[in-house]
C-alpha cells in the first residue's frame, strides 16, 4: 500500500489543490448571476476530488477509475469556470486543468 500511496502523491496534492479552489470558486460564484454551470460544477468537482484523494491514500482498488471520472469532471469544470473574467474562476480552471491532466495520468 505504501507504494501505491507514493505512486499518487503527485495526484493526491493536485486534486487537493483543485478540491480547495473549486470549494473557493463555489463560494464566491453563489448567488451570481452565470449563464453556465459554474458554480454548481465546481462543488461536483470539489467531491470527486475529496473521494479520489481518500480512495488513492488507501491504494484502493478503483483509483484508477476514480481517476479517469475526476479528470471528466475537472476539464468540464476548467470549461466552464473559464468562461469567466473573475480570479476565482480562472485560478479554479487552472486548478482543475492540472488535476485533470495528473489523473489522466494514474487512470492510464
Amino acid at each position: 500500500m505504501a507504494t501505491a500511496t507514493a505512486n499518487y502523491k503527485e495526484c493526491i496534492n493536485a486534486c487537493n489543490d483543485c478540491l480547495a479552489d473549486c470549494l473557493a470558486c463555489a463560494a464566491e460564484m453563489i448567488g451570481e448571476e452565470t449563464t453556465n454551470d459554474c458554480p454548481k460544477c465546481c462543488l461536483e468537482c470539489a467531491a470527486i476530488c475529496r473521494a479520489c484523494v481518500e480512495v488513492m491514500a488507501i491504494g484502493g482498488e478503483h483509483a484508477a477509475a476514480l481517476c479517469q471520472l475526476c479528470s471528466e469532471v475537472c476539464q468540464y469544470c476548467a470549461e466552464q469556470c473559464s468562461a469567466h473574467k473573475h480570479k476565482h474562476c480562472q485560478q479554479c480552471a487552472k486548478s482543475c486543468r492540472h488535476c485533470a491532466d495528473t489523473c489522466q495520468a494514474v487512470a492510464a
